[in-house]
């Protein structure tokens, strides 16, 4: 499990996708709807308030699109 350090270089990462985010957001039962800023926002502003001692869902940053049927 990643501590809070990692999660919070995750979400600020220019480089971090909107479905990443949006993941992110689903994973921590936030929010996921908005533009990919918004949901960049949303993530760090909860992230924020968690305890950095204490170990963050993991966010996956290996989305993988969905597959067409």
């Amino acid at each position: 499990m990643p501590l809070l350090p990692e999660a919070l270089r995750f979400a600020e990462n220019p480089a971090t996708s909107a479905d990443q985010l949006r993941r992110a957001c689903d994973l921590l039962a936030l929010d996921s709807s908005g533009t990919p800023s918004e949901v960049r926002a949303r993530l760090l502003t909860h992230l924020k308030t968690l305890d950095a001692a204490e170990p963050v869902v993991c966010l996956n940053p290996n989305v993988r699109p969905a597959e067409e049927t």
